[in-house]
């Protein structure tokens, strides 16, 4: 290891000395706060040269006020032989902590279960190719990031399922893309779109699925989920890492919203979408059923067979929520009710069930407490609709927190609909 460093070192400041790479508009005006342990000497020459002002602090023992002043943290958290289950954040409390950060490979896997974040669920098996590049400005600005350099590759075993095509366009993060490189991690995006905190820029090549994150954004935080350090990546890699510091700066009175338990804690509820995709692959065996849905689901497959079931589970599937553990089954009010818990006339159906009374009210007070827990307390329907009117604006409904609405606090900070306050526009407002 002492021998290759001096040869990355070299590498390093051959890279930075390349017009434009020191003097992005922005970040030389910035400070920027190193958090790691293993991997200081591999990104302290890279930031420092392209940063205004760099500081370090060992990941160990950290003193999460030592990041006041800093514009940008930049955690870096490499997969060893912590306990999952055990693990407590460097960063301090999720509540408390208000600095943009930026999340490299496995900090992100790291800090989501600890914090219970987006980006728990996933897999350590990404290679450095991002995929499925989105239109956004994270890739513009401050360095362009040129799609020209990106290739063809034949489509991975993993993603044939749902990608036919027999090749895939990538962008390769490092020189040698063909080499085995330490997997970094990605993220499930199964409910994404659902929560207005969170920005998906692009994926990366796994073994897992084509729908998995590998850049994206959660209220204050960063996840660049590629594993290789600047000396390890070409140019469009150390980019692309530059133009997310970047970017993230701009978030601070952003947060992340939902809690979301992650499987590596301990047992959680599963997506409802998963149903379909797991009779739909061929290693699926029926007897698992018992294992990941309640009774009645598995009484359905007896009666309707594999074909039969996948149509069911994309119909009737829409009105299963957690059973406990990471079971799910059907609930029975949505059922009755004909609409799933975040369908968009879930108040207003519920509500007026609450004003017909009898068994209408009794369902609408369970639904209601089920999957707005943060609503009142009570089931007076007057402080129901009063409730719903403050904050109807500001809702949003997302399973992967729990299966539940939550209030989107920014939105209401701003008075703004949290339906017109994603990407971008979620930024400080003084930027």
């Amino acid at each position: 290891m002492k021998s290759f460093f001096p040869l990355c070192l070299g590498l390093l400041i051959g890279f930075l000395a390349a017009p434009g790479v020191l003097h992005a508009k922005g970040l030389k005006e910035f400070k920027v706060l190193y958090v790691g342990e293993e991997r200081t000497d591999q990104f302290v020459p890279f930031l420092s040269q392209a940063v205004g002002k760099l500081e370090t602090r060992v990941r160990t023992g950290f003193n999460p006020a030592a990041a006041a002043g800093f514009d940008v943290v930049v955690l870096d958290w490499p997969q060893g032989r912590e306990d999952l289950q055990q693990i407590r954040s460097p960063l301090g409390s999720r509540e408390t902590w208000t600095r943009p950060t930026v999340l490299l490979g496995s900090a992100g896997l790291h800090l989501a279960v600890a914090w219970k974040l987006q980006g728990g669920n996933g897999c350590t098996c990404m290679d450095p190719l991002a995929y499925d590049l989105r239109p956004h400005e994270i890739f513009e600005r401050p360095f362009l990031i040129d799609r020209t350099q990106s290739i063809r590759i034949p489509t991975p075993p993993d993603f044939r399922e749902e990608i036919k095509a027999p090749e895939i366009e990538v962008l390769p993060l490092v020189a040698d893309h063909g080499r085995p490189w330490r997997p970094g991690w990605c993220s499930y995006s199964f409910d994404f779109a659902s929560n207005p905190d969170v920005e998906f820029f692009c994926g990366g090549v796994n073994h897992k699925t084509p729908t998995a994150a590998g850049l994206w954004r959660q209220g204050n935080l960063l996840h660049f989920g590629f594993e290789p350090s600047p000396a390890e990546m070409n140019e469009t890699g150390r980019r692309l890492l530059l133009n997310a510091i970047a970017y993230i700066s701009r978030f601070s009175e952003d947060r992340p919203i939902a809690v979301t338990p992650s499987p590596f804690s301990g047992p959680v509820a599963r997506s409802r979408a998963r149903l379909p995709r797991f009779l739909r692959s061929a290693d699926f065996r029926a007897d698992w059923l018992k294992d990941l849905y309640g009774p009645a689901v598995a009484a359905q497959y007896a009666k309707l067979g594999r074909a039969g079931m996948i149509e069911w589970a994309e119909h009737e599937g829409r009105y299963l929520h957690p059973l406990g553990g990471e079971k799910l089954e059907l609930d029975a009010d949505l059922v009755a009710l004909g609409l799933t818990f975040d369908a968009p006339e879930f108040f207003e159906r519920t509500l007026a069930g609450l004003r017909a009374g009898g068994a209408a009210a009794e369902r609408a007070h369970r639904l209601l407490h089920r999957y707005v827990p943060s609503g009142p307390s009570g089931n007076s329907p007057d402080e129901w609709l009063a409730w719903w009117r403050a904050h109807r604006r500001y809702l949003f409904a997302t399973e992967g927190g729990e299966y539940r609405w939550y209030i989107d606090p920014l939105a209401l900070r701003r008075e703004m609909p949290t339906a017109e306050l994603r990407g971008p526009r979620r930024a400080d407002a003084a930027r």
